[in-house]
């Protein structure tokens, strides 16, 4: 499988600012061939649906493949640019908010449920109607924060859910206790049946999905990873999570090992490369040098992926990484042919 880059870009702003036409030319020099215009955001359109359909002529007019990203739940924070203020981070009207296990609602995040399926549902139609036939959901589409605890969304309306299986009231407290392991096995079992139904009933027919999966994400976070394949057997795309965007967090002492294990395990639970995107991310911006950024590129090939999915949040990766890639492109190039992916070698460990 040869090497490709994947990045991210804000229809409007193509549309409507110089830089960003401007850099399209260096990231087709990167060896960037498919780009995904910035979609649907937790209940709005990141740019109108007529700005998406024009910029994805434009791009197509420059020789890339184009689709669209989607934030389906919202981050908990400002993950798009904290430094810019003018981000609106409400979740969509009629949405409700995720609650944690103490039964906090969390700002910014939102519960899998009908209402906001069936609206994703109708953005996605949207965006097949204007030629949008590609589609991957960002790490968002979870239902944990990063960490070991056992997590979902304990709303109200969730914990009558469980309660009527269980045929009893279940307190969130016995849920993350872990005294009863097989209650905590089946409040899991709950939580990972959303993120595949929320696929299946917002895919339109024709239309490629797919998921970003958080790093280290599993069915503490409401991702099974096996069981999304069992039921989204074809059609689906998967970006592998690793974290590490910054500097400091890049070359620290275990960066490397922590990265190749994240990546290492999901690839064996979806076990096809083909299938699997790296995260290759600068966050905040300018947070991760350009050599940096190359570095953390070579580290992904060696783990076995050939996809690489350059993200920025909403900021524009600058000159100087386009010019560090471009430079570094014959050599990652080459490391890709070189490399055997150790796919079929690979064991997932909390499975």
């Amino acid at each position: 499988m040869k090497l490709n880059f994947t990045y991210d870009l804000s229809a409007h702003r193509i549309l409507t600012e110089p830089e960003y036409r401007g850099a399209l030319g260096k990231m087709k020099k990167c060896g960037v061939e498919r780009i995904y215009l910035f979609g649907y955001f937790y209940g709005r359109f990141e740019s109108d649906p007529e700005e998406i359909s024009h910029a994805a002529k434009l791009l197509r007019e420059e020789g890339f493949d184009v689709g669209a990203i989607n934030l389906p739940c919202g981050h908990g924070g400002n993950a798009l640019n904290p430094g810019d203020a003018s981000v609106d981070l409400t979740i969509g009207r009629g949405w409700s908010m995720r609650m944690d296990a103490a039964g906090r609602f969390l700002p910014t995040t939102t519960c899998i449920d009908g209402v906001m399926i069936r609206d994703s549902r109708e953005a996605n139609e949207t965006l097949k109607q204007i030629g949008i036939t590609k589609l991957i959901n960002d790490d968002d589409l979870r239902l944990g924060m990063y960490g070991p605890a056992v997590q979902g969304c304990f709303c109200p309306r969730c914990m009558a859910e469980f309660a009527e299986r269980e045929g009893r009231t279940v307190l969130r407290e016995e849920i993350v206790s872990g005294a009863d392991p097989a209650l905590t096995g089946r409040w899991m079992d709950y939580q990972c049946e959303k993120i595949p139904r929320f696929l299946k009933e917002t895919t339109p027919e024709g239309v490629e999905n797919g998921i970003m999966v958080m790093v280290n994400g599993d069915r503490r976070h409401g991702i099974d990873l096996k069981k999304i394949r069992e039921e989204l057997p074809t059609g689906l795309r998967y970006r592998v999570g690793e974290g590490h965007f910054s500097d400091g967090a890049f070359t620290s002492p275990q960066a490397e090992e922590q990265i190749a294990r994240s990546i290492c395990n999901h690839l064996a639970l979806i076990g096809d490369p083909d299938l699997c995107y790296s995260e290759t991310t600068v966050f905040p911006a300018n947070a991760l040098s350009p050599e940096n950024l190359v570095k953390k590129a070579e580290l992904e090939i060696r783990a076995g992926l050939r996809n690489l999915y350059l993200m920025s949040g909403t900021w524009l990766l600058t000159e100087p990484y386009w010019d560090a890639f471009e430079k570094a492109l014959p050599r990652l190039r080459a490391l890709a042919d070189e490399t055997p992916c150790p796919v079929h070698t690979l064991k997932p460990y909390l499975y």
